[in-house]
């Protein structure tokens, strides 16, 4: 069992358990693609809150309003709240308290039903992500088409993350907003930051693009945009960084 297969398996005992079982409903978080297609921005970053991972681990969840605050402060383009807790650190109430900031927010995790998407919406993320590799590997528990209209449905919009250039292909097929290129390997976790250069150098984009996984550096920010993405988001390099807010700063502007 690779990671990504790990990670689904994790998803589904959540499901089961009645994690994402939303009670109440928080009002909608500004629309990404709406940010991403603004014809002025402030930010070409988007600051991911997420406390750990297979390759990280962090205690910083527990100040999570705080650190909400500062990285709001700092004004990023838009926020991907993880809400997934067990391996990632995250909290499904973390995508509500972001989303009363007033950003963007993508409510991130490993979704495979319908129910991930009616937790999202309850919880006012205006994006939600859906990875491509799982409709490959038949995790779905939905075709994709279906999955995607149900966010729409909801007025959800749909990041959808590809990794490789099949993949790539069978996005651009689909109703997603926007495409993420993931730099990561999410069967090996391995990252490699020429993979967003090398899928746009062979793919002419048709909608918005946002460079994932990696990126450390206000430069490495500035390749990926060279090669044609959008926005980039970032997460562990700013969580794990003393002061989290600073590292958004330095990221958004060198």
């Amino acid at each position: 069992m690779d990671a990504l297969e790990r990670l689904v398996t994790n998803a589904e005992t959540l499901l089961k358990e009645g994690y994402y079982d939303v009670r109440g409903e928080t009002d909608r978080s500004p629309s990404f693609l709406d940010a991403l297609s603004a014809p002025t921005r402030t930010s070409d970053v988007v600051s991911e809150l997420k406390f750990a991972s297979p390759t990280m681990r962090s205690q910083k969840a527990a100040h999570f309003d705080a650190i909400l605050e500062r990285i709001v402060a700092a004004n990023p383009l838009g926020l991907s709240v993880v809400a997934e807790p067990r391996i990632f650190g995250g909290n499904i109430d973390f995508v509500s308290r972001a989303a009363r900031t007033g950003l963007p927010v993508l409510m991130k995790d490993i979704v495979v039903d319908s129910r991930q998407i009616d937790a999202a919406a309850l919880c006012g993320a205006s994006a939600l992500l859906l990875i491509e590799t799982l409709a490959l590997r038949g995790h779905f528990h939905r075709r994709m088409p279906m999955l995607i209209d149900e966010a729409h449905d909801r007025k959800v919009g749909v990041l959808l993350e590809v990794h490789t250039l099949e993949e790539w292909d069978a996005a651009v097929e689909t109703s997603a907003d926007i495409l993420g290129i993931n730099n990561r390997n999410l069967a090996t976790m391995a990252i490699d930051l020429g993979t967003t250069p090398r899928i746009l150098a062979e793919r002419v984009k048709d909608r918005p693009v946002i460079a994932m996984s990696g990126i450390e550096t206000r430069g490495q920010v500035e390749t990926m945009l060279r090669a044609g993405a959008d926005a980039v988001l970032v997460g562990t390099s700013i969580i794990r960084h003393d002061e989290p807010a600073r590292k958004l700063q330095e990221l958004q502007h060198g």
